[in-house]
Protein backbone atom coordinates (compact mmCIF):
# COMPACT_ATOMS: atom_id res chain seq x y z
CA UNK A 1 0.00 0.00 0.00
CA UNK A 2 1.42 3.51 -1.29
CA UNK A 3 1.73 6.53 1.59
CA UNK A 4 -0.79 8.34 -0.24
CA UNK A 5 -3.46 5.90 -0.34
CA UNK A 6 -3.16 5.02 2.80
CA UNK A 7 -4.73 8.24 4.48
CA UNK A 8 -5.87 7.76 7.39
CA UNK A 9 -8.51 10.49 9.27
CA UNK A 10 -5.61 11.29 11.32
CA UNK A 11 -4.20 12.98 7.98
CA UNK A 12 -7.06 15.14 7.05
CA UNK A 13 -6.62 18.80 7.84
CA UNK A 14 -8.28 19.82 11.37
CA UNK A 15 -9.45 23.16 8.62
CA UNK A 16 -11.35 20.55 6.39
CA UNK A 17 -12.91 18.53 8.89
CA UNK A 18 -14.02 22.21 11.10
CA UNK A 19 -15.33 23.60 7.52
CA UNK A 20 -17.57 20.31 7.10
CA UNK A 21 -19.44 20.30 10.46
CA UNK A 22 -19.81 23.79 9.95
CA UNK A 23 -21.28 23.61 6.85
CA UNK A 24 -18.92 25.59 5.12
CA UNK A 25 -17.82 23.15 2.55
CA UNK A 26 -19.05 19.19 1.44
CA UNK A 27 -17.24 16.50 2.70
CA UNK A 28 -15.57 14.31 -0.03
CA UNK A 29 -18.37 11.88 -0.04
CA UNK A 30 -21.55 13.98 0.33
CA UNK A 31 -19.93 16.08 -3.06
CA UNK A 32 -19.47 12.47 -4.83
CA UNK A 33 -23.13 11.76 -4.23
CA UNK A 34 -24.56 14.76 -4.99
CA UNK A 35 -22.58 15.20 -8.39
CA UNK A 36 -24.07 11.86 -9.18
CA UNK A 37 -27.51 12.82 -8.89
CA UNK A 38 -26.82 15.96 -11.00
CA UNK A 39 -25.74 13.16 -13.51
CA UNK A 40 -28.78 11.24 -13.41
CA UNK A 41 -31.03 13.90 -13.64
CA UNK A 42 -29.15 15.62 -16.45
CA UNK A 43 -28.84 11.81 -18.37
CA UNK A 44 -32.58 11.75 -17.74
CA UNK A 45 -33.92 15.13 -18.60
CA UNK A 46 -31.67 14.58 -22.03
CA UNK A 47 -32.73 11.02 -22.31
CA UNK A 48 -33.12 10.24 -26.33
CA UNK A 49 -36.88 10.59 -27.74
CA UNK A 50 -36.36 6.78 -28.84
CA UNK A 51 -35.66 5.76 -25.32
CA UNK A 52 -38.29 7.51 -24.06
CA UNK A 53 -40.78 4.30 -23.65
CA UNK A 54 -38.23 2.19 -21.67
CA UNK A 55 -37.45 1.78 -18.24
CA UNK A 56 -34.37 1.56 -16.47
CA UNK A 57 -34.11 -2.13 -16.31
CA UNK A 58 -34.32 -2.37 -20.17
CA UNK A 59 -31.92 -0.40 -21.11
CA UNK A 60 -29.72 -1.91 -17.85
CA UNK A 61 -30.67 -5.07 -20.10
CA UNK A 62 -29.98 -3.63 -24.14
CA UNK A 63 -26.45 -2.76 -22.52
CA UNK A 64 -25.75 -5.85 -20.91
CA UNK A 65 -26.84 -7.94 -24.40
CA UNK A 66 -24.52 -4.98 -26.55
CA UNK A 67 -21.55 -5.66 -24.19
CA UNK A 68 -22.36 -9.51 -24.76
CA UNK A 69 -22.61 -9.58 -28.34
CA UNK A 70 -20.13 -11.97 -28.81
CA UNK A 71 -21.47 -15.24 -27.02
CA UNK A 72 -25.08 -16.38 -27.13
CA UNK A 73 -26.86 -14.92 -23.54
CA UNK A 74 -29.90 -16.98 -22.29
CA UNK A 75 -32.81 -15.77 -19.57
CA UNK A 76 -30.49 -17.74 -17.17
CA UNK A 77 -27.61 -15.01 -17.56
CA UNK A 78 -29.54 -12.31 -17.58
CA UNK A 79 -31.30 -13.92 -14.04
CA UNK A 80 -27.69 -14.54 -12.78
CA UNK A 81 -26.21 -10.84 -13.75
CA UNK A 82 -28.56 -9.08 -12.35
CA UNK A 83 -29.39 -10.69 -9.50
CA UNK A 84 -33.49 -11.62 -10.41
CA UNK A 85 -35.70 -14.41 -10.22
CA UNK A 86 -37.16 -16.14 -13.13
CA UNK A 87 -40.40 -15.21 -12.78
CA UNK A 88 -39.22 -11.71 -12.95
CA UNK A 89 -37.08 -11.76 -16.04
CA UNK A 90 -39.79 -13.56 -17.79
CA UNK A 91 -42.15 -10.84 -17.67
CA UNK A 92 -39.25 -8.27 -18.16
CA UNK A 93 -38.19 -10.09 -21.44
CA UNK A 94 -41.52 -10.84 -22.23
CA UNK A 95 -42.29 -7.19 -22.29
CA UNK A 96 -39.09 -6.50 -23.86
CA UNK A 97 -39.96 -8.60 -26.49
CA UNK A 98 -43.62 -7.07 -26.87
CA UNK A 99 -41.84 -3.40 -27.36
CA UNK A 100 -39.97 -4.93 -30.19
CA UNK A 101 -36.67 -4.38 -28.63
CA UNK A 102 -35.75 -8.77 -28.53
CA UNK A 103 -35.93 -11.49 -29.83
CA UNK A 104 -35.99 -14.85 -28.23
CA UNK A 105 -34.46 -17.73 -31.03
CA UNK A 106 -33.70 -21.22 -30.49
CA UNK A 107 -29.77 -23.07 -31.01
CA UNK A 108 -28.88 -25.38 -33.06
CA UNK A 109 -27.35 -27.72 -30.36
CA UNK A 110 -31.13 -27.57 -28.22
CA UNK A 111 -34.20 -26.42 -29.61
CA UNK A 112 -35.63 -25.52 -26.12
CA UNK A 113 -33.26 -23.24 -25.25
CA UNK A 114 -33.78 -19.78 -26.52
CA UNK A 115 -30.84 -17.53 -26.97
CA UNK A 116 -31.81 -13.29 -26.48
CA UNK A 117 -30.84 -11.21 -29.44
CA UNK A 118 -31.30 -7.64 -30.05
CA UNK A 119 -33.14 -5.86 -32.46
CA UNK A 120 -32.15 -2.97 -34.98
CA UNK A 121 -34.60 -1.35 -33.43
CA UNK A 122 -32.94 -2.14 -29.23
CA UNK A 123 -29.62 -1.34 -31.04
CA UNK A 124 -30.42 2.43 -32.89
CA UNK A 125 -31.88 3.16 -28.78
CA UNK A 126 -28.23 2.19 -27.59
CA UNK A 127 -26.49 4.08 -30.04
CA UNK A 128 -28.64 6.81 -29.24
CA UNK A 129 -27.94 6.65 -25.46
CA UNK A 130 -24.27 6.04 -25.97
CA UNK A 131 -24.02 9.19 -28.04
CA UNK A 132 -26.13 11.05 -25.00
CA UNK A 133 -23.91 9.45 -22.67
CA UNK A 134 -20.78 10.72 -24.57
CA UNK A 135 -21.54 14.06 -24.88
CA UNK A 136 -22.84 14.57 -21.58
CA UNK A 137 -19.11 13.35 -20.44
CA UNK A 138 -18.06 16.41 -22.93
CA UNK A 139 -19.80 18.75 -21.26
CA UNK A 140 -18.98 17.72 -17.77
CA UNK A 141 -15.44 17.83 -18.06
CA UNK A 142 -15.36 21.46 -20.20
CA UNK A 143 -12.57 23.60 -18.49
CA UNK A 144 -10.06 20.99 -17.57
CA UNK A 145 -7.26 19.72 -19.07
CA UNK A 146 -5.98 16.41 -19.26
CA UNK A 147 -3.65 16.58 -15.60
CA UNK A 148 -7.17 18.07 -14.06
CA UNK A 149 -9.21 14.54 -15.37
CA UNK A 150 -6.14 12.37 -14.73
CA UNK A 151 -5.50 13.74 -10.98
CA UNK A 152 -9.52 13.34 -10.29
CA UNK A 153 -9.45 9.99 -11.88
CA UNK A 154 -6.58 9.15 -9.05
CA UNK A 155 -8.15 10.70 -6.63
CA UNK A 156 -11.64 8.90 -7.29
CA UNK A 157 -9.59 5.68 -7.18
CA UNK A 158 -7.55 6.01 -4.18
CA UNK A 159 -11.25 6.82 -2.83
CA UNK A 160 -12.45 3.56 -3.81
CA UNK A 161 -9.30 2.18 -2.82
CA UNK A 162 -9.29 3.16 0.79
CA UNK A 163 -12.95 1.41 1.45
CA UNK A 164 -12.73 -1.76 -0.17
CA UNK A 165 -9.33 -2.69 1.27
CA UNK A 166 -10.94 -2.25 4.94
CA UNK A 167 -12.53 -5.77 4.06
CA UNK A 168 -15.87 -4.33 4.78
CA UNK A 169 -17.48 -4.41 0.88
CA UNK A 170 -16.76 -8.38 0.39
CA UNK A 171 -14.86 -9.54 -2.84
CA UNK A 172 -12.11 -6.79 -3.70
CA UNK A 173 -12.51 -8.76 -7.23
CA UNK A 174 -15.68 -7.03 -7.85
CA UNK A 175 -14.12 -3.14 -7.91
CA UNK A 176 -12.61 -1.81 -10.67
CA UNK A 177 -9.62 0.06 -8.77
CA UNK A 178 -6.20 0.35 -10.83
CA UNK A 179 -4.83 0.20 -7.12
CA UNK A 180 -5.96 -2.86 -6.54
CA UNK A 181 -5.40 -4.60 -10.01
CA UNK A 182 -1.70 -3.35 -10.11
CA UNK A 183 -1.20 -5.27 -6.34
CA UNK A 184 -3.33 -7.80 -7.48
CA UNK A 185 -0.63 -8.46 -10.68
CA UNK A 186 2.42 -7.78 -8.01
CA UNK A 187 4.67 -10.62 -7.18
CA UNK A 188 3.82 -11.62 -3.87
CA UNK A 189 6.96 -11.62 -1.21
CA UNK A 190 6.99 -15.12 0.59
CA UNK A 191 6.41 -14.35 4.69
CA UNK A 192 9.39 -14.62 7.25
CA UNK A 193 8.12 -18.09 8.19
CA UNK A 194 7.68 -18.95 4.67
CA UNK A 195 11.41 -18.13 4.07
CA UNK A 196 12.55 -19.91 7.30
CA UNK A 197 10.60 -23.14 5.77
CA UNK A 198 12.26 -22.74 2.56
CA UNK A 199 15.62 -22.75 3.97
CA UNK A 200 15.07 -26.11 6.45
CA UNK A 201 13.61 -27.67 3.41
CA UNK A 202 16.85 -27.05 1.29
CA UNK A 203 19.41 -27.70 4.02
CA UNK A 204 17.31 -31.11 4.86
CA UNK A 205 18.09 -32.14 1.18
Amino acid sequence: MTEESNIGADSISPAFVQAWEQGAGKPPSVAIRSLHNIINRYLAVTRPYEAEELSGANIDIICYLVCNSDRDVFPQDVERHFGITRSTSCRVLGLMERKGLIVRKPVPKDARLKKIVLTDKARNINDALRSNATDMERLLLQGLNEDDIRGFMRVLDVMQTNLVRTGMLGDESRYSSLALREEADEPRMPSRDESQEDEKGRKSK
